[in-house]
């Protein structure tokens, strides 16, 4: 029995292992920097809400339908980043992650302390109140980082220097889609879907 062999083959494993978990981690946090393409962005933000969702809080009570309930959630989380933004508090980048995985591992706590009776309604509400909970902190936090003053400054009409969105800018955006973009886009899938279907087969 090669008792070294064995170890020398676990530990590159590991090695192995922990390369890939980086390399996904960084992949994710790609929404971290607002010098990517917006739409990128966006899509790294939500697979990197639904990871942090994943590891935080415990599904156990999901059973199958956790995938469901995990994006179920990360949606809700949208709310809390457009409650900042209603209030002109722009975080971006770390600070929002950091006000983020606060919120989540609020509610791990209360999971692991037995507080929670029904996931749902609980999740909802801590989320829903996080912004006015701690809003003396994130208003200081804004100020300090400048981005209040920005946005203040669009009030007046006076355009900021940067012309890239922050992601609660893309997120604004996402959620403002007009019912007039959605049948737009609704009607050049179904042209689109027509075309293909009247193209004559070839075989």
């Amino acid at each position: 029995m090669d008792i070294l062999g064995d170890h020398l083959d676990s530990r590159d494993a590991t090695m192995r292992a922990a390369g890939h978990q980086r390399a996904r981690d960084t992949s994710l946090l790609l929404w971290l920097n607002n010098g990517i393409e917006p739409e990128t962005r966006l899509l790294k933000f939500d697979a990197w809400a639904r990871q942090e969702l994943t590891l935080r809080i415990d599904w156990a009570w999901a059973g199958s339908s956790r995938p469901h309930r995990i994006e179920q959630c990360r949606l809700m989380l949208e709310r809390l980043v457009l409650d900042l933004w209603r209030r002109g508090w722009m975080l971006d980048g770390h600070r929002l992650a950091k006000h983020i995985t606060t919120c989540l591992d609020d509610i791990a706590a209360a999971q692991k302390a037995d507080r929670v009776k029904e996931f749902w309604p609980f999740f909802k509400s801590v989320v829903n109140r996080y912004v006015g909970v701690n809003s003396e902190e994130l208003q200081v936090e804004a100020l300090q980082a400048g981005v209040h003053v920005g946005q203040m400054l669009c009030v007046f009409g006076v355009k900021s220097r940067s012309a890239v969105p922050g992601l609660p800018d893309l997120i604004a955006q996402r959620h403002d889609e007009t019912l007039r973009e959605k049948l737009a886009r609704k009607r050049r899938q179904e042209a689109a879907k027509a075309a293909l279907e009247s193209t004559p087969q070839l075989f």
